[in-house]
């Protein structure tokens, strides 16, 4: 019921910038359905009156219908890649013997119209084998997008590119984390190696940082993060390892394991001086960088972007302006940063 409310106020901000629009000839209008969980809308128009193309951006989910313009985005098309575009099309028609499996996220509608005619093509998440030729128009659409809308573009064609694992492994899907049968969803190999993994105690921190995120750390050929996000009511997971490999991989088995067997092993937990919250405002805000420990003389935290990273201690004044809001009971990290300290003073 909350997705088709979401999908009517969608199609009312569509039809408000195609009225937005009238005046203008309509090229090509391409529609992202909650991909990714995002709204977006492009459109190709002729500009009469100026003799120009343009292509056009929004963001559904940011719109404001009373203010369109201030909500746009768009830059100046050059003629001869609507040539291009119109070649491609010429000669081809909607395959008759496609059907596209529904799905409840990631459609794509693209509307073409050249000729007095109108060629719509719709799928989900990935550009289905049918519709190969038309690879080229996304590629030309993208190219003149700003930078970030670009990996949909990568994700698009992932089934030409026979590269669909990368991607998916990034979704979110229906999984219980604590009951279901995690071999159901691993490769037999990484099983045996994430088993391994496990056995050996790779898993160097695992902590719930707030109501549905584990952070943990793994050491393999050096350390890696994995963030597994889960909903608990709805039964859904998300999972994230920084290593290279692109899919469900022997770090995140063996996290899965490590928390159904409750092995939780705290970060340290660390921040700037000179505050006006107390320390224990911080760590209930997170207001805090969570931290592996000291390397030389810089602590190993984990930044912002979600990548393991060394900070220096000292500032260029050669002061310490980070405190330790979180240790653990042998108070090593305090102890080890106030010995640095002392050697450096």
């Amino acid at each position: 019921m909350e997705e088709n409310i979401e999908n009517c106020f969608t199609d009312k901000k569509v039809e408000a910038i195609r009225k937005y629009y009238k005046k203008n000839q309509l090229i090509l209008e391409l529609q992202l359905i909650l991909y990714h969980n995002y709204n977006i809308y492009i459109r190709l128009d002729y500009i009469k009156k100026l003799h120009t193309y343009r292509l056009s951006w929004f963001d559904l989910d940011q719109l404001d219908i009373q203010s369109i313009e201030k909500c746009m985005s768009s830059e100046y098309f050059l003629p001869e890649l609507v040539d291009t575009i119109f070649e491609i099309i010429d000669k081809r028609e909607v395959p008759s013997n496609y059907q596209h499996i529904e799905q409840s996220k990631g459609k794509v509608i693209l509307s073409l119209f050249h000729n007095n005619k109108e060629y719509t093509y719709e799928f989900y998440k990935y550009i289905p084998n049918e519709y190969a030729y038309l690879s080229n128009i996304f590629i030309i659409i993208f190219n003149n997008l700003p930078r970030k809308l670009q990996n949909f573009l990568f994700e698009l064609h992932a089934e030409l590119e026979n590269d669909v694992t990368r991607y998916e492994y990034k979704e979110e899907f229906s999984f219980d984390l604590y009951h279901d049968d995690i071999n159901e969803i691993f490769d037999s190999l990484i099983i045996k190696r994430g088993m391994k993994y496990y056995e050996e105690e790779r898993v160097k921190y695992l902590e719930k940082i707030d109501e549905n995120r584990f952070f943990a750390i793994v050491q393999g050929g050096e350390e890696y993060l994995v963030v597994i996000k889960y909903d608990e009511k709805n039964k859904r997971m998300q999972v994230y390892c920084s290593c290279p490999c692109e899919f469900y991989c022997k770090h995140i088995y063996a996290v899965i394991l490590a928390i159904r067997n409750n092995e939780i092993k705290r970060f340290y937990k660390i921040n700037y001086k000179n505050r006006n919250l107390s320390i224990m405002d911080r760590v209930l805000n997170f207001d805090y960088q969570l931290c592996l420990g000291i390397v030389e003389d810089n602590f190993e935290i984990i930044n912002d972007e979600g990548d393991i990273e060394l900070v220096p201690i000292f500032d260029s004044n050669n002061k310490c302006n980070w405190q330790v809001l979180e240790d653990d009971d042998k108070m090593s990290l305090t102890r080890e940063l106030q010995d640095i300290i002392h050697r450096n003073y």
